[in-house]
């Protein structure tokens, strides 16, 4: 639908938040400019999750998810990391119809080149894309984007996207959000399907099994490992979650790389089929990605400026929602940015703001609470200023991704719940 006249809006950052809110915008009838310091390449090794709540945004757009390689997940299973015996098991066969969308598995990569292709097919405005650009400042009530060559690029409305690493959330809060380090890394690599299949220690594991998302636990000593198929099913996503060694990186080093005797001393407790999978991992190069939490923010707009994904909220992995409320929160933009002029933003951002300070919230709680008995307390006093108390919450022992879980964050219908709200701010 489109806008009553296009408004000129500024996106810092080209990653899966910033392409989403740019075909979100897009089709909301403005101009669309990136302002993006990297090349657009992105690493191989890392994979993610599409989960139903954002899934329904996508297939709003008409972005199939299957042709860019993605994996519908048909069940969950928990394994006990030293003896390989199932300790949990849920199926997910009824999400498309339960929540209207599957979770689906794929290669950040190809999820990246399907955006930036569904970008330039979406009807509306061309949008200006701007490579090793970096932006070193803002001016959030005049909607300015200063850069570091000097130039000065005047919007209606600036989108921050630009990741964990974002820098200017002070602009929007008055306050430093330090990254918080968990002395966690998560260790990641990709291996063929088969090749796990055709390893007779390894098959048993996943034999007559459903496509999956299947964790193995060893809580005594602290190592996790996730496992998934993506590329359409054609190779298998590894995620080794571990207490981070010291020679493997500082809280910020993203460049870090590990070997694969170091995913074997991280396991050398697991099932000897665990540890069948680790073999199957490269000799070296292993992607290794420090595991970094933020504490919630309790605001995301200032003046023209409004923040979303990473920028906003870093979550852990363990209810699969990183990428996913970012694309949410895509969704919610399009619905309260059609048919707007100047003279609407700054309400249609305060309720941007209202709307996903109350679902962003709870969901970045959820996300990064800590796993055991300090969980739950933990969780009780973070959600305080987000949660709406006449709500159940998911009760104690709840597993990540479990039923009570899945309620509240996979049902959630974006684009729905913004037209209500937007109908009722307009009465």
């Amino acid at each position: 639908m489109a806008s009553k006249s296009p408004l000129k809006i500024g996106i810092v950052g080209a990653g899966i938040a910033g392409l989403s809110a740019a075909i979100a915008l897009k089709r909301a009838g403005h101009a669309v400019e990136i302002f993006e310091r990297a090349d657009l390449g992105r690493e191989a090794g890392i994979t993610l999750t599409v989960a139903p709540n954002a899934g329904k945004v996508y297939d709003d757009w008409g972005f199939d998810l299957r042709t860019v390689g993605g994996v519908e997940a048909r069940q969950i299973r928990h394994l006990d990391g030293a003896t390989a015996q199932t300790t949990w098991q849920d199926s997910l066969k009824d999400l498309p119809e339960r929540y209207g969308a599957s979770l689906r598995f794929l290669r950040h990569g190809d999820l990246h080149t399907g955006l930036l292709k569904h970008l330039e097919a979406t009807e509306g405005h061309p949008v200006k894309l701007n490579l090793a650009t970096n932006v070193a400042d803002l001016d959030c009530e005049k909607g300015i984007i200063r850069t570091s060559d000097g130039a000065e690029v005047e919007k209606d409305t600036i989108v921050l996207a630009n990741g964990l690493g974002c820098h200017f959330l002070k602009h929007i809060t008055g306050n430093d959000h330090p990254l918080l380090d968990t002395e966690l890394s998560i260790f990641r690599y990709i291996a063929s399907a088969q090749e796990f299949y055709d390893d007779p220690n390894i098959r048993p594991l996943f034999e007559n099994q459903d496509d999956e998302i299947c964790f193995f636990h060893n809580f005594a000593v602290g190592t996790s490992i996730v496992t998934y198929r993506c590329e359409g099913g054609r190779d298998r996503s590894i995620h080794v979650i571990a207490r981070r060694p010291p020679s493997k990186g500082a809280k910020a080093d993203r460049s870090a790389r590990a070997s694969r005797s170091d995913l074997l001393d991280m396991a050398q407790d697991f099932h000897p089929s665990i540890k069948a999978i680790l073999h199957k991992a490269p000799e070296e190069g292993i992607f290794s990605y420090p595991l970094l939490v933020r504490d919630p923010l309790t605001r995301y707009v200032n003046g023209k400026v409004v923040v979303i994904g990473d920028a906003a909220h870093v979550m852990k992995p363990q209810q699969g929602q990183g990428a996913s409320i970012a694309i949410e929160s895509t969704g919610c933009l399009e619905v309260l940015f059609e048919e707007i002029g100047k003279e609407d933003v700054q309400s249609r951002l305060k309720l941007f703001e209202k709307l996903r300070l109350g679902r962003c919230g709870p969901v970045h709680v959820f996300s990064n609470m800590p796993m055991g008995p300090e969980g739950y307390p933990w969780m009780l006093e973070k959600i305080k200023p987000f949660w709406d108390e006449s709500k159940p919450l998911p009760p104690p022992g709840s597993r990540p991704v479990s039923k009570p879980f899945r309620d509240f964050i996979y049902s959630y219908n974006v684009k729905e719940e913004s037209k209500k709200a937007l109908a009722g701010a307009q009465k």
